[in-house]
């Protein structure tokens, strides 16, 4: 008796040695990777993915240096206005009852990175994978045998496969449909992000604020009084806020009343770029999976792992998930093995797990501890951040970032 999957009907069927799922920025730079590789025939690469659709979010994301300088080496970053870029000289850390903050600098006279808009990124990437075999649709289920592993796809057609490359988002509905083992962690925060003024210069300096409404990340934009700003908020008081005729202020007399003793204001935007723009908001429902992998399966990105966006990390660690893709694939292929063979799987998980898994222990130590209600413990955490500013401590939170 044929099985359910096995009754679909699929008038178009297609081979390809290596799919890579999402049309998200890890995927395209998982795209991209394969392709400049010249591990393969570009034919024997396939990018399923939903049609783009007209985005004007204008959302950022840091860039730790070691991968900036992938950018640059990839030849992303040679058709992008150098104001599209901004540096970022220092991170700094404060908690609820310090004034002096956490501070991360470069080694040596250099950077720790930058911020750039993610649309702008995303389509420097599309523009050097027109010449990939693209299908505009979503997975809607899968199986494997010893040779391939065939993913339906909703517009009727299937792709069969060696090895998939799945990038497709926090809510991998393939995860789901492989049955790869997911713990979730309920927050029951909320994201909002937007832009405001600030009074005085960011020099280019990031702030994390661990203010008592919830963890604010400032990030410096190209006009030096902007900041980008992404707030974690309880869920109730993400309601309230949102519901009121104007957040911003809302957001902005918290900032005001935590930098009081800096001197540090901040003011509502409605223009950035000459653009008008809106709150972003999403849910922050974050994953932890022990097994990224599953037959003939590697997941990237939020797929694989997804933790609090305080440490501005998350697109840092998908991209380097994305090279360890490579290296495993380029091992397989030097030694002649099958690329869905389990020394592929291995090499991934070994190489990823153990920074993927310090990164989210550090992330989620940070976040549940100052967002604690318990005084005794905010006073605690503020005390031992002024002891690990002065000790070397700090660079091991570098080290893990990537940053040195």
């Amino acid at each position: 008796m044929k099985t359910a999957i096995e009754k679909q009907i699929v008038p178009n069927d297609y081979f390809h040695k290596i799919s890579v799922i999402g049309g998200g920025l890890t995927g395209a730079f998982m795209m991209l990777l394969l392709k400049k590789s010249n591990l393969l025939n570009i034919h024997d690469l396939a990018w399923i993915k939903p049609k783009n659709n007209i985005n004007t979010d204008l959302r950022t994301s840091f860039y730790n240096s070691k991968n900036l300088k992938l950018l640059k080496e990839l030849n992303v970053l040679q058709n992008i206005s150098e104001k599209n870029i901004t540096l970022v000289k220092e991170i700094h850390v404060f908690g609820q009852n310090t004034v002096s903050p956490l501070i991360w600098k470069p080694s040596q006279n250099g950077i720790m990175g930058a911020i750039i808009q993610n649309n702008k990124i995303l389509n420097l990437l599309n523009n050097q994978l027109k010449n990939i075999i693209t299908y505009d649709s979503l997975v809607n289920n899968t199986k494997y045998d010893d040779f391939e592993r065939h993913l339906y796809l909703k517009n009727k057609t299937c792709v069969r496969t060696n090895l998939v490359l799945s990038a497709d988002g926090n809510n991998s509905n393939l995860r789901k449909l492989s049955s790869i083992n997911t713990i979730s962690k309920n927050t029951n925060h909320i994201a909002i992000s937007g832009f405001l003024r600030q009074s005085k210069k960011h020099d280019f300096i990031a702030k994390q604020v661990f203010s008592k409404l919830g963890p604010i990340g400032l990030l410096p934009h190209s006009q030096q009084d902007i900041v980008n700003f992404v707030l974690s908020v309880n869920k109730n008081k993400a309601q309230k806020i949102l519901a009121s005729p104007n957040p911003e202020n809302f957001i902005c007399h918290e900032l005001n009343n935590f930098f009081i003793d800096l001197n540090l204001t901040f003011s509502p935007l409605e223009q950035v770029e000459n653009n008008n723009y809106k709150l972003s908001q999403w849910p922050l429902n974050l994953n932890l999976i022990l097994n990224p992998t599953s037959n003939r399966i590697i997941l990237l990105g939020d797929a694989a792992h997804s933790i609090h966006p305080l440490a501005g990390q998350g697109l840092n660690l998908s991209i380097e998930d994305c090279v360890s893709s490579i290296n495993a694939i380029k091992n397989n292929i030097k030694f002649g093995s099958d690329l869905g063979d389990l020394n592929v799987m291995e090499y991934y998980k070994k190489e990823r797990l153990p920074n993927t898994l310090a990164m989210t222990a550090i992330t989620d130590f940070l976040f549940y501890g100052f967002t604690s209600d318990s005084e005794y413990l905010q006073s605690i955490l503020s005390k031992g951040m002024k002891e690990i500013n002065k000790s070397s401590f700090k660079n091991i939170f570098k080290k893990i970032a990537g940053s040195i």
